[in-house]
């Protein structure tokens, strides 16, 4: 997955969770049930392509670096 976003995209969406989390925090009283459902569902769609991409990006760097000292991570 990591090359279906790339990291300005996956920065995008990490900062629109952050607005989102941020709104939720500032007005945790005025929003109907279903509209913190539908928040949360937005969150974790956003903080887990993001989170994806991170872990994803993250092996592919420790692969490479593995590669260079001819060995594999674990």
């Amino acid at each position: 997955m990591s090359q279906e976003i790339t990291l300005a995209k996956a920065a995008e969406k990490a900062e629109q969770a952050e607005v989102v989390s941020r709104l939720l925090e500032s007005y945790p009283h005025q929003m109907a049930e279903s509209e913190v459902t539908a928040i949360a569902s937005l969150l974790a769609r956003l903080t887990g392509e993001v989170a994806t991409w991170l872990i994803e990006e993250q092996a592919q760097r420790m692969d490479a670096e593995a590669a260079k000292r001819g060995g594999k991570h674990a």
